[in-house]
């Protein structure tokens, strides 16, 4: 009986034993699990194609941590005195583009991924953080060229039934900028604005201006003419008398 009694007591240990030894280091994977950041970078043409944005390479960094249920920046971002506590899609647009300006200003290096000709950059082992991520290369295709704006990742991110998700993935909003400018050709007349000709007619008042001066000299000539007549007949009734 007695042992029949250790065996069970041993058994029950070794149990307890393995349990423990399975526990520990699950809960260590939990506090250290990483995710994943998969960015499509795809845009739409003003005739309404879809293109792949390859080539355009993304930068990330780390910029806070979650502290009791609110954001707080971390590391070197914790001077940039960028304001965290509005989440709203406006107030997150508008915290990355001035952590965008701080880093752009320190120089910061952060990780670095290019987009495939899938249009997809991916960076993983990511810790649970917020992320700043943005490109500053421009994508020429055809006769304009793609840009996107800077924005934040929550690694996790939270979905609407409040699960986690680590393996995250963003398309990243961009704008088109065409590379067309209208141009301006010599002589060309738009709308009711005068053409060069029409606002060259002063040469039709040409004659007119001449007239008026060959008048002006005849009646100059005419009246100092009258004026030596007038002398030459006073000067002969005077040498009469």
């Amino acid at each position: 009986m007695k042992r029949r009694v250790g065996k069970i007591s041993v058994f029950l240990g070794t149990c307890s034993l393995l349990l423990l030894c399975l526990m520990i280091p699950q809960n260590a994977l939990a506090s250290e699990k990483t995710g994943s950041l998969i960015v499509y970078y795809h845009g739409v043409t003003p005739q309404g194609n879809q293109v792949m944005l390859s080539g355009a390479e993304f930068s990330l960094y780390k910029v806070g941590e979650k502290v009791e249920n609110r954001w707080e920046l971390q590391g070197d971002f914790e001077k940039s005195g960028v304001c965290l506590e509005d989440m709203s899609s406006s107030g997150q647009k508008k915290a990355a583009e001035q952590l965008k300006k701080f880093v752009d200003k320190e120089k910061l290096e952060g990780k670095r991924e290019t987009a495939g000709q899938d249009g997809k950059a991916i960076f993983y082992d990511l810790e649970e953080s917020m992320y700043l991520c943005f490109s500053d290369d421009e994508v020429a295709y055809d006769t304009g060229r793609f840009r996107s704006a800077p924005f934040l990742v929550f690694i996790p991110e939270i979905d609407e039934n409040g699960n986690c998700i680590y393996n995250v993935r963003v398309e990243p909003k961009n704008e088109w900028v065409s590379d067309d400018k209208p141009e301006d050709k010599p002589g060309q007349n738009t709308g009711d604005t005068p053409s060069k000709g029409e606002n060259a007619k002063t040469g039709d008042n040409t004659p007119v201006e001449l007239l008026v001066k060959i008048i002006a000299v005849s009646v100059i000539m005419i009246v100092l003419l009258m004026f030596w007549r007038n002398r030459g007949k006073r000067d002969e009734e005077q040498s009469n008398e």
